[in-house]
């Protein structure tokens, strides 16, 4: 049996608790909490996402539209070209050629002209190759001994030497703009420096602009 000395710190506990309970009653005090960890879960910290995000795709983003710019300027180069080529090559069947100038000079002129400055002409290369008939375009000079290509050897015996340099060749074609009634295939092509990153390591830091056009020439007088 406890003695009445050990009711004391009972008594005490008992009267704390009492006042305790007062005080939170009455606002004096806060309930107690239990000592839990507030540490953010890393997890779910959406905190600077955006900002990660951008830093990812904005890289690729930028090459992306870099590269759509630089074929775009590519796709406008060929269209001026072509068009450079069209006019002059049906000036040209006429057998109009302005003084002072030649014909591959006037396609470099024209060039220039509508792309404001953007081509190098310096960089432009003209070839012009004319042919008899339109079946003939790209086509081996004729060989008579042995009758398949090749058929390199003496001009007449071997071969006929149909544009007249002396050699076999696997293109008939005689350069130059023709004469009357010929058939000419215009060749303009530019070598246009690929800037983008990533893609000159693809495709190459050259990509060549070419340009074909192909027309008769009138009955001119040569």
């Amino acid at each position: 049996m406890l003695s009445c000395s050990n009711d004391k710190p009972i008594r005490n506990v008992i009267t704390n608790m009492l006042v305790y309970r007062h005080r939170i009653s009455h606002g004096c005090s806060k309930p107690l909490r239990k000592n839990k960890s507030h540490r953010k879960n890393i997890s779910s910290d959406q905190t600077g996402i955006a900002a990660l995000e951008f830093a990812l795709i904005a890289p690729v983003f930028f090459i992306m539209m870099m590269g759509i710019i630089e074929f775009s300027l590519i796709m406008f180069t060929l269209a001026t070209m072509e068009s450079a080529t069209n006019i002059t090559s049906r000036l040209g069947k006429t057998g109009y050629t302005a003084v002072g100038s030649t014909r591959e000079e006037q396609i470099i002129e024209s060039v220039k002209d509508k792309t404001a400055g953007l081509l190098d002409p310096n960089l432009i290369e003209i070839d012009s190759k004319s042919y008899s008939n339109f079946n003939n375009i790209g086509q081996p000079e004729p060989c008579i001994s042995p009758p398949a290509t090749p058929c390199p050897g003496t001009p007449g015996v071997h071969f006929s030497d149909v544009n007249g340099n002396g050699t076999w060749d696997a293109d008939m074609g005689k350069a130059g703009l023709g004469g009357a009634g010929d058939v000419v295939v215009y060749t303009v092509s530019y070598p246009w420096t690929i800037q983008t990153p990533f893609v000159n390591q693809v495709i190459g830091s050259i990509f060549d602009v070419t340009v074909r056009t192909v027309v008769r020439n009138e009955p001119f007088d040569n």
